[in-house]
């Protein structure tokens, strides 16, 4: 049972569902696993609690 972690700014739900169904679709491809054996966890920050380089992204 993998569960697969996503670190994402925060995305509408239409995205995040696109993006669990073709992360699982693939996972489930290569590791010759069912769909529902497959969790995906998003979580979500905003630009203010996520540094590049040093820079804050809400900064950028």
């Amino acid at each position: 049972m993998p569960v697969i972690h996503i670190e994402t700014f925060k995305t509408d739900d239409d995205k995040k569902a696109e993006i669990a169904a073709e992360i699982t679709k693939l996972f489930c491809e290569k590791s010759n696993l069912k769909p529902e054996q497959v969790h995906v966890v998003f979580d979500e920050y905003t630009p203010n609690n996520w540094a590049t380089g040093g820079k804050l992204w809400s900064r950028m």
